[in-house]
């Protein structure tokens, strides 16, 4: 006991403890998330009183939240448990933030905050209180936190480290729907004999030997079965009698057994407490509890359940927490369906109207149908889509869906569930909400809205364009038939989305044909997403141009509803880099999978312009968020993209395991992933020198002259054809090419076609005509953005002026070229600048060079890089060059591409190789 603070000891978990004490002495320096992972009854809950303990003797602010089946339905309740206190911060929050924290907490009803701004209003919330006293967030029972807590909660997980804010949580081992990104995860294992007999020791030591040994072979090491899984007698044989099934349902007896011996009034409060869910107050539960049993239930029987150690009040609520998950699972277990409902009409009956949960209780004592209830569920969803709660309101349309009678108001709720549980990451209930739909009683909209939203599915869970191909031709007519209802139009852009979408990445020339009669009648954007995908080449022309001067021109909210158009426009013309504020306001205001397809344009981009460390990086992190979330479309992607850099580095290695990744996907993958696929492997050859396979693989993307609609990003296979043409003896294949696309205008689509084309010209330009042929491509506006190919350039030039005896000149352009692909770790092509410079008499340092990164850091950019490669965090780099947190943390996010690097622990090295 320490200033009042008594912290538990714990057996057999020193190891654990110390990770937990260093991640809690980091704090207010350095944010941490620790998450504990393990069975029923491995532990986790006590190492959470462990922490929140020591968290209160350090100083910290403890929050505590335990998520439970009862309030994951309700929309922000973990939220609401976390965030209530700090609320007297909330005034210093910008309008908007405050706006959306109150709406989502329900304190007014403001417009639904869309995406990031409510997580960023909670991350900024828990900074500010932070910055007076450093918080500890203990999170127990992740995996029943309601859906739209939890995208918040791993929001501020993955950024944690900025703020003075600890994160401590528990799952169980089988919680996939939590988000472990930017947390340290410890599998909790079940203690070892001799631990195992320590604790049994210090709390059961009037245990026999026989009992001791007993009670050690049943629990298997789980602390909570050693305490509590009674000792069996021997039977006359002299065998202990088997008990059966899973440890945990070996636990859940035993609670069971120490319900049944409490008194019957006793027993119907944990009842009620076990449904109720948090926030019940002491004379609502007594009322409750009377009204289940027919007879009087007192605060004596309170007493009861308080000296049985089963629940205790909650010393912050008031209302009774349970010892363990498992004895809220063996009060319900114990029950028939019919007390069940009984308990929750009670329960409706005694909970406000205005209240959420009092709807849940009202739609669970159901048992017929019952239109009026589900009417008010309509009502519900309503206003729970309104607070931005999508998959709390999908669970609650489909029980309304279940309750009412009008078949075609359940087509309809169906539909609205669906959509709503695809909105919040919950693709696979919105899968089976979508079978159960009886298609021929949606209306014109709902039609749309179903089209769209079984094609999401499919695409994200099995990556499966089928569905989409067969119903998009039925989606163009329900198009025209919502013509006139501008309320539909942000459906109609979203399904003119899919359309090019799918057209593209699949290749579906006839989708294409029926997909361009619906775009001449759409507004700007997707139209102008049409003509930089259909047939690009040929319909792209000023192309960057057209997008950014439509960009300029959308206000903030446009910018969201029109995002995966915007997004989709700016790879097709190569100037996803030209555009980042936009990017990075859509990611604030937008759902996870807007993110996602954010990240993976992210590395597409950070693979043309040089950022090769960075690209993987993200695709790493891209992967592993793809298969938390069940996004198998989102992990291919992430996957194919990457690919390019193992290419362009020559890595055989990492490409077969990109393929072992890929699968059988990669031979029947979808057009668009293929060119991405092939693309790679014709880079890696062309950088080994195999000219012949590098051509093969780059003509059947685009033969020599030709530049297919399916090819929507010929641009970046172009270089690769001509150079090895060129390389392989087909001079006149490559020059066909480059004479095609200066026929087709290209170059001006965007700067980077307008540098390939130059670059193709310089490396297949008559023998007189390449030096001028490379100044020309050295000059294209831009050319500094792609690295990798303007090196590509001057290895060209350096070798033609090598050959004319121009040494000095030579050695200067190969210079120039080595740093780059040195920077880049592009293995074959550093081998092969290297030969040149040899040829040409240079002999090379062994020192290292600096990286290809264009860009120059400013002194207070060196400044702040210098302090946080010593780990010093923002606040403390703020305090030292007095500046602000947020500004250190802006200076950070410039630094990163800079240096090409994805984090802080490469901070160091960059800043050595830039020395």
């Amino acid at each position: 006991m320490v200033s009042g603070i008594a912290v538990p000891q714990l057996v057999g978990r020193n190891a654990e403890q110390e990770i937990l004490a260093e991640a809690l002495a980091s704090v207010p320096d350095l944010g941490s998330a620790v998450l504990l992972r393990g069975g029923a009854g491995i532990g986790k809950t006590a190492l959470l009183d462990w922490a929140a303990a020591r968290g209160e003797l350090d100083g910290l602010r403890v929050l505590r939240v335990t998520g439970s089946e009862t309030e994951s339905r309700h929309a922000f309740a973990a939220l609401h448990q976390a965030l209530w206190p700090l609320m007297p911060f909330a005034q210093e929050l910008t309008a908007t933030q405050r706006a959306a924290l109150e709406c989502a907490l329900g304190i007014t009803e403001n417009a639904p905050p869309t995406g990031f701004i409510l997580s960023a209003a909670v991350f900024r919330l828990m900074e500010l209180a932070g910055s007076r006293q450093p918080l500890l967030l203990v999170l127990d029972d992740l995996h029943w936190v309601d859906p739209s807590s939890a995208a918040v909660l791993a929001f501020v997980q993955l950024r944690v480290r900025q703020i003075p804010v600890a994160i401590v949580g528990a799952m169980r081992a089988d919680g996939s729907r939590v988000d472990t990104s930017g947390a340290q995860v410890l599998d909790l294992s079940p203690l070892d004999d001799d631990k195992a007999l320590a604790l049994l020791d210090e709390r059961r030591p009037d245990l026999s030997p026989e009992a001791r040994r007993q009670v050690l072979a049943d629990s298997s090491g789980y602390p909570l079965a050693l305490v509590e899984l009674p000792s069996r007698p021997r039977g006359v044989d002299g065998t202990t009698g088997a008990l059966d099934g899973a440890l945990a349902d070996r636990l859940e007896r035993a609670f069971g057994s120490q319900l049944r011996d409490l008194a019957p009034g006793a027993r119907q409060i944990l009842l009620v407490a076990a449904l109720a869910g948090a926030g019940l107050r002491t004379p609502d539960l007594l009322s409750a509890a009377s009204a289940v049993s027919s007879a009087a239930v007192t605060s004596d029987d309170l007493d009861l359940v308080a000296g049985s150690g089963l629940a205790a009040p909650d010393p912050v609520t008031g209302s009774l927490a349970f010892r363990h998950p498992l004895v809220r699972a063996a009060l319900i277990n114990t029950v028939g369906p019919a007390v069940l409902r009984r308990v929750h009409a009670v329960l409706a009956r005694t909970i406000p109207s205005d209240d959420a949960r009092h709807l849940t209780h009202l739609a669970a004592a159901a048992q017929a149908p019952d239109d009026e209830v589900a009417a008010l569920l309509d009502a519900g969803a309503e206003r729970t889509l309104r607070r931005g709660g999508d998959a709390e309101a999908a669970l609650m349309l489909a029980r309304a869906a279940e309750l009412g009678t009008d078949p075609d108001a359940r087509a309809r709720r169906l539909t609205d569930a669906a959509a709503a549980a695809a909105r919040g990451g919950r693709a696979e209930l919105a899968e089976q909400l979508l079978h159960a739909i009886d298609r021929d009683r949606l209306s014109p909209p709902h039609q749309a809205v179903f089209i769209f939203t079984l094609s999401y599915v499919h695409e994200k869970l099995y990556a499966d364009f089928s569905i989409p191909l067969r119903l998009y031709p039925q989606a163009l007519q329900t198009l025209r038939a919502l013509a006139d209802q501008p309320a539909m139009e942000p459906v109609r852009e979203l399904l003119q989305f899919k359309l090019i979408f799918v057209a593209v990445y699949t290749g579906t020339i006839t989708l294409w044909e029926e997909t361009d009669a619906e775009l001449k009648r759409a507004y700007e954007l997707p139209r102008l997403c049409g003509d930089l995908s259909r047939d690009p080449a040929r319909t792209a022309h000023h192309g960057a141009r057209r997008f950014a001067e439509f960009v300029a021109s959308l206000t903030p909210d446009e910018e969201v509803q029109k995002a995966w158009l915007l997004l989709w426009c700016a790879s097709a013309v190569d100037s996803f880099g030209e555009h980042e504020a936009l990017w990075r306001r859509i990611r604030d205001r937008s759902p996870n999978f807007t993110t996602a397809y954010i990240d993976t344009l992210a590395v597409d981009d950070d693979n043309l312009r040089g950022r090769w460390d960075r690209a993987l990086a993200t695709a790493a992190e891209g992967v592993a968020r793809s298969q938390e979330h069940g996004n198998l479309l989102s992990l291919r992607s992430f996957t194919v993209t990457s690919a390019y850099v193992h290419g362009g580095r020559g890595d055989t290695a990492a490409l077969a395991a990109v393929e072992d990744a890929l699968g059988p996907w990669r031979d029947d993958a979808p057009v668009f992933a293929a060119n991405q696929w092939h693309t790679a492997k014709a880079l890696c050859a062309l950088g080994h020198g195999d000219y012949e396979t590098a051509y093969a693989l780059a003509s059947s993307i685009t033969a020599p002259g030709e530049f297919p609609c399916t090819a929507e990003q010929f641009q970046r296979v172009f270089l690769i054809l001509v150079d090895a043409a060129m390389h392989s003896g087909r001079v006149a294949e490559a020059r066909r090419h480059v004479a095609a696309g200066v026929a087709a205008d290209i170059g001006t689509i965007s700067e980077h076609h307008a540098f390939v084309l130059a670059a193709a010209a310089a490396l297949s330009a008559e023998e007189d005509e390449v030096g001028a042929a490379c100044e020309a491509a050295y000059a294209v506006p831009g050319s500094e953005k792609w690295p990798f190919e303007l090196a590509r350039v001057r290895l060209a030039h350096g070798t033609w002026l090598r050959r004319r005896q121009s040494r000095s000149e030579a050695r200067d352009q190969l210079m120039a070229a080595l740093i780059v692909y040195r920077g880049l770790k592009a293995e074959p092509w550093i081998r092969r600048t290297t030969e040149e410079l040899r040829a040409a008499g240079y002999t090379l340092a062994e020192e290292p060079v600096p990286p290809a990164e264009t860009e120059s850091l400013t002194a207070q950019e060196r400044r702040i890089a210098e302090l946080a490669a010593k780990g010093l965090s923002n606040k403390q780099i703020a305090a030292r060059l007095q500046l602000s947190p947020r500004t250190v943390g802006s200076h950070l996010y410039k630094i990163f591409p800079k240096l090409g690097v994805a984090s802080r622990a490469a901070l160091a090295d960059a800043l050595r190789r830039r020395a």
